[in-house]
């Protein structure tokens, strides 16, 4: 069966005084994880041929932010903080200078961007990735600067079909109109050619490297909570953020300290990303609920009723009973 093109998909792509005691709580509730070494994101060579995308070297890497170069992707371990200038300051006080990554990168369309952010379109003559994209998002755009997001799910069964897709659930931030980063906590099935559920924290993509922390395991039942959040005072513009991926069944937490390089105004309540998906059967158990969805401004006011809407599915090939419906406080993907 045919796979089908991303849809709808923008590509790059509080701190808050009243509330950092329970933040400060939280981090202290769970343990961080130890800097993993061994693991490796899925290569686009280990995907079927017939899957493969055109155009896109096999030693490249599937992320949460498309296909890289693994030079162009980088671990920032815990006690780490990414830079706005791209250096990564290590636990240990010293100032590292992430490697240059000087490739391109593809979006999940299978478009090319430079290592200097241009964009060059598919030629009429190349195919689009077969499915890789953005299935559907519960999204709004706020007409001030966020400071915090944060939501709860459970990891649904595996796929009953395991072959070589990956699939990303996450809620997030970007900026609008011009997107520079997106902050995301990932919950992730074979997103390390693991066949496996795991949890990380990302942001890409300045100068053309995608940031992410070090992965964790989940397994199906666990309860995750992302949460991304200024670690500034309230009102303040802030270049420090967290993004925690926790994992509460296990008490383990992935956390990402970055820097947002701009105001965040597009809030993502729940994303479904996919990879080489064919069949209805290579989408694990759902639907999916992401609930206890709260966003704050960054004058640590609540948004009371955020105004959710979701993407077409209409186009998409296969068709799985796609579906979005929302509250103020949670958005149900189904598929």
């Amino acid at each position: 069966m045919k796979r089908f093109a991303s849809i709808g998909r923008i590509v790059a792509r509080s701190g808050i005084v009243a509330v950092m005691f329970s933040f400060a709580w939280a981090a202290s509730a769970f343990d961080v994880s130890p800097p993993t070494s061994h693991v490796e994101l899925t290569r686009v060579g280990s995907m079927p041929t017939s899957a493969k995308p055109a155009g896109i070297p096999d030693d490249y890497v599937i992320t949460p932010n498309g296909y890289f170069s693994p030079d162009c992707v980088a671990t920032v371990h815990t006690g780490d903080e990414l830079q706005r200038n791209g250096m990564i300051r290590r636990a240990s006080g010293t100032m590292e200078t992430a490697a240059t990554c000087g490739k391109p990168n593809y979006t999940l369309q299978g478009e090319r961007v430079e290592a200097d952010g241009r964009h060059v379109l598919r030629s009429a003559s190349t195919p689009p990735p077969e499915q890789s994209g953005w299935v559907q998002a519960a999204n709004y755009t706020s007409s001030t600067p966020i400071g915090r997001i944060v939501a709860t799910w459970t990891v649904p069964n595996a796929p009953t079909t395991k072959d070589d897709q990956v699939i990303y659930f996450f809620p997030g931030l970007e900026q609008l109109p011009t997107v520079q980063s997106i902050l995301q906590p990932v919950l992730g099935w074979n997103g390390y050619n693991d066949k496996a559920w795991t949890l990380a924290s990302w942001n890409c993509c300045v100068d053309g490297t995608t940031y992410h922390s070090d992965p964790i395991p989940a397994r199906v039942g666990d309860t995750v909570v992302g949460d991304t959040y200024s670690t500034c005072a309230a009102g303040q513009a802030c270049s420090t953020w967290k993004i925690d991926s926790r994992n509460t069944t296990t008490g383990k937490t992935s956390s990402l300290t970055t820097n947002p390089y701009a105001d965040l105004t597009w809030v993502f309540g729940g994303v479904l990303e996919v990879y080489n998906v064919s069949t209805c059967g290579e989408y694990p158990g759902g639907p999916i609920t992401f609930s206890n969805i709260q966003v704050y401004d960054r004058n640590n006011t609540r948004v009371a009723s955020p105004p959710w809407k979701g993407f077409s599915t209409s186009g998409i090939n296969p068709q799985c009973n796609y579906g979005l419906s929302t509250t103020a406080t949670s958005a149900t993907i189904s598929y």
